[in-house]
C-alpha cells in the first residue's frame, strides 16, 4: 500500500454526526458510554479514555461545563463535551473556556433563534468540507519532504530523512496553527484586565 492509500485510510476520522447526538437528558454514565462508543476509533492506544466522570466533574468545577440538572446532562452539555474533547488536544482548558464561554453565554438556552444543535450541524458541515483541503496539504508536505536530501546515496538513510522531514513539516504546521489560535483567543476573547495579570 503506497502512502496515498494509507493517508486515505488514516484520514477516515471518527466524528459524532449531528443526527447521532441524543436529544434526551442523559446520566453521566450514559454520556461516557456514548462518547466511548462514538469515538473509540480515535483512541491511539486501547487503554486511552475518551471521557471519564472525573473529567466531566473537573470541567464543571472549572465552569467550562454548566452544572447538570438533577444529575442529568442535556444535548447542549454533550455538544460542549464533544468540542472540549477535540480542542483539548491542542488547547489548554483555559483557552477552551475562553473560546466556548461566549458561545455558552449567548446560545446555551433554548430561547435563542439558533440552537446549540444547529450550531453543531453548521460547524460539522464546515469541518467535513475541509477534509480534502487537509488531505491535499498533507500530500504536498509528503512530496516536499521526498524532494529533500537528494545527495544522500544510501536509500535507507534517505528514506529515514524523508520521513523525518515529512513529520517535521506536519509538526511545524500544527505548531504554527496552534500559535495562531492562541493569539486569536488572546486578542479577541480575553479582556484587557485579564491580559495585565
Amino acid at each position: 500500500m503506497d502512502f496515498k492509500d494509507k493517508l486515505e485510510e488514516w484520514m477516515k476520522l471518527d466524528y459524532i454526526l449531528p443526527e447521532d447526538i441524543p436529544n434526551i437528558d442523559l446520566y453521566m454514565d450514559q454520556i461516557t458510554t456514548f462518547m466511548d462508543d462514538e469515538l473509540k476509533n480515535t483512541k491511539r492506544f486501547e487503554g486511552d479514555k475518551i471521557l471519564t466522570k472525573t473529567m466531566i466533574n473537573n470541567y464543571s468545577k472549572s465552569k467550562l461545563l454548566p452544572p447538570s440538572m438533577k444529575k442529568k446532562y442535556s444535548q447542549n452539555h454533550l455538544i460542549l463535551l464533544i468540542y472540549i474533547y477535540y480542542m483539548k488536544n491542542f488547547l489548554s482548558i483555559a483557552d477552551i473556556k475562553d473560546l466556548l464561554q461566549p458561545l455558552t453565554d449567548t446560545f446555551y438556552t433554548d430561547e435563542k433563534d439558533l440552537s446549540f444543535s444547529e450550531i453543531y450541524e453548521e460547524i460539522f458541515a464546515l469541518e467535513q468540507s475541509q477534509n480534502h483541503v487537509i488531505k491535499d496539504s498533507v500530500l504536498k508536505a509528503f512530496d516536499t519532504a521526498n524532494a529533500t536530501f537528494k545527495d544522500v546515496k544510501d536509500k535507507d538513510e534517505q528514506r529515514k530523512l524523508h520521513l523525518f522531514s515529512f513529520i517535521t513539516l506536519l509538526g511545524y504546521d500544527i505548531y504554527s496553527r496552534k500559535q495562531l489560535i492562541e493569539r486569536i483567543i488572546d486578542e479577541l476573547f480575553i479582556d484587557d484586565t485579564e491580559k495585565e495579570k
